[in-house]
């Protein structure tokens, strides 16, 4: 499964059947966001740790790091993560609300 679509699983229980094309295309972004700055915490999060030489795996070890990496940050996103991705769509929805409907909502 890709990165996207595992992430967004988190933002769907947030969606309604009254959401249309573009507000469902802003979610996945959002939640795939979140996914990507999960996965760069967590990388430089491994960059930190100092290397003693002894036990270091190499290129392979780099490769699995970078792998689970991504798997760990799809599902901390998928399960709502660290709120990145709803804050984010909530921000940029109330941003494209049509004047008209703003101040039916004051």
């Amino acid at each position: 499964m890709d990165l996207i679509s595992e992430a967004t699983t988190g933002l769907k229980g947030n969606t309604n059947s009254a959401d249309t094309l573009k507000e469902r295309k802003l979610r996945e972004a959002c939640a795939g966001f979140e996914a990507l700055m999960i996965k760069q915490i967590l990388t430089l999060a491994h960059q930190s740790v100092p290397k003693s030489g002894l036990l270091d795996g190499g290129y392979g070890e780099e490769m699995f790091q970078s792998i689970h990496d991504d798997q760990i940050a799809q599902k901390m996103a998928g399960s709502k993560g660290l709120g990145f991705g709803e804050m984010l769509y909530r921000q940029l929805s109330q941003a494209h609300v049509p004047p008209s409907t703003q101040s039916k909502e004051k």
